[in-house]
C-alpha cells in the first residue's frame, strides 16, 4: 500500500469530527488504533459540554485530549504513565489548546485529584492496562468523579468470552499479556459489579467495530487473523455515576 493510499484511509466519512485533522499527524502519533475515530464515537454516546472538566485516563500522545478540547470546549487532565508530558505539552501547544488541556504523568493506582473533581472520566485503549480487577474503578476512580457524572470506555476485544485459550488460528499473533482483553460483556459486568451507577450502555460501536478493525489493518499492513476474522471488535462503554452513593464507597 502507497502512503497516499495509507493517509487516504485514514479519512473516514462515519466520523467527520476526525476527517478534520491532519492524516499524517493522526499516523505519527498513532499508539495501537485511530484513537480519534474511538474517541468521537465514544463522545456520541456522552454529554460533554464547554467547560465541563475531564480526566483522559491513559491518553497516551494526548490526540484524544486535544480532540475532546477542540471538538467540546472541554477542560482535558491529559494523563499518562509512558508518555512525557513535555512530549505530551508540545503537541498540545502546536494544536492551540493549551488553555484547556493540561498533561500529567500519573500511575492509575496513585492520581493526584480531588475528589468530585470531574464532571467526566474517558479511557481510549488503555483502561484494559490498569482496570481490569473487579475493585479497581470502586478503590481508585470513582471518588474522583462528581455523582452525575459519566465514564466512558473505548476498548478492543472479542465478541465473547474465550472458554479457555484463543483459538488456534489466533495464537500466533496472541501474546500471553493479550489476556486482558475482554468482550463487552465482561466490562459491562466489571463496572456493574462496583455497584455506583445509575446506567451502564454499550455497544460495538454502533456495529462498526468490526468494520474498523479490519480499516486499521489495512491501514497497517496486518494480515493477521486476529485483526481479520471477524472475532476481534471495538467496543464502547458509558456509565453514568449514581447520584444517591457516597463519595467513599467504603461507607455503604
Amino acid at each position: 500500500m502507497t502512503k497516499e493510499e495509507r493517509m487516504n484511509l485514514l479519512i473516514d466519512e462515519k466520523y467527520p469530527l476526525s476527517a478534520k485533522y491532519d492524516p499524517k499527524l493522526i499516523f505519527d502519533n498513532k499508539m495501537g488504533c485511530h484513537n480519534l475515530w474511538l474517541v468521537e464515537s465514544l463522545a456520541r454516546m456522552m454529554k460533554l459540554k464547554p467547560g465541563m472538566k475531564v480526566l483522559d485516563m491513559g491518553c497516551g500522545k494526548a490526540m484524544t485530549s486535544i480532540f475532546l478540547a477542540k471538538e467540546f470546549g472541554v477542560t482535558v487532565f491529559a494523563n499518562d504513565l509512558w508518555i512525557s508530558p513535555d512530549e505530551n505539552w508540545e503537541r498540545i501547544c502546536e494544536a492551540g489548546v493549551e488553555d484547556l488541556v493540561f498533561p500529567i504523568k500519573a500511575e492509575a493506582h496513585d492520581l493526584p485529584y480531588a475528589k468530585n473533581f470531574f464532571d467526566a472520566i474517558i479511557s481510549v485503549n488503555s483502561y484494559q492496562f490498569f482496570g481490569t480487577a473487579d475493585t479497581y474503578f470502586a478503590d481508585h476512580l470513582s471518588h474522583l468523579l462528581r455523582a452525575g457524572g459519566e465514564f466512558g470506555l473505548a476498548v478492543w476485544g472479542p465478541e465473547h468470552e474465550f472458554d479457555r485459550m484463543v483459538p488456534n488460528d489466533m495464537q500466533p499473533s496472541w501474546w500471553p499479556d493479550f489476556y486482558y482483553f475482554h468482550c463487552l460483556d465482561w466490562w459491562q459486568l466489571n463496572l456493574e459489579r462496583a455497584k455506583l451507577f445509575e446506567a451502564i450502555n454499550g455497544d460495538d460501536m454502533d456495529g462498526d467495530g468490526v468494520r474498523i478493525t479490519r480499516r486499521w489493518a489495512r491501514i497497517m499492513d496486518k494480515t493477521d487473523v486476529m485483526h481479520n476474522n471477524g472475532v476481534m471488535r471495538w467496543n464502547r462503554i458509558v456509565a453514568k455515576r449514581n447520584s444517591s452513593q457516597p463519595d467513599d464507597h467504603r461507607k455503604w
